[in-house]
């Protein structure tokens, strides 16, 4: 649930609404931000299927990710390069592609989720 609190408050920040990844085709939007939890170094099973499966080409996406460790960082460099080969453009800083929230005693605290509005504001140039 923690990636869902995360991808909520974007949603709102944003005047968006949620989606599911489990349903295809993906929806089309301007800017498509995609999340995952870290569950062994890697996105959760649905995730790995769409970055796996999915196509890209043409759209742009903002990635993120909720970790209780920094591998949150290398998740989202592993996605952002994945969809990229499908021809996505990845926005935010090359150096640094997405976002990684850092989950803090098993919970997304009140700083993580304004963290996130303010990256998602920054992406959509608000």
């Amino acid at each position: 649930g923690h990636t869902r609190k995360v991808a909520e408050a974007i949603a709102d920040e944003l005047g968006v609404s949620v989606g599911d990844i489990k349903k295809r085709p993906l929806p089309d939007a301007e800017i498509l931000f995609l999340g995952s939890g870290t569950y062994g170094h890697q996105p959760g099973d649905e995730m790995r299927y769409l970055l796996r499966d999915g196509t890209f080409t043409g759209r742009k996406v903002a990635l993120f990710a909720t970790a209780g460790s920094r591998d949150g960082e290398k998740l989202v460099r592993d996605m952002a390069e994945m969809v990229t080969k499908k021809g996505a453009q990845v926005l935010g800083d090359p150096a640094a592609p997405g976002k990684a929230i850092m989950v803090r005693y098993r919970n997304v605290h009140k700083e993580d989720l304004e963290a996130a509005r303010t990256w998602a504001r920054n992406i959509v140039g608000k």
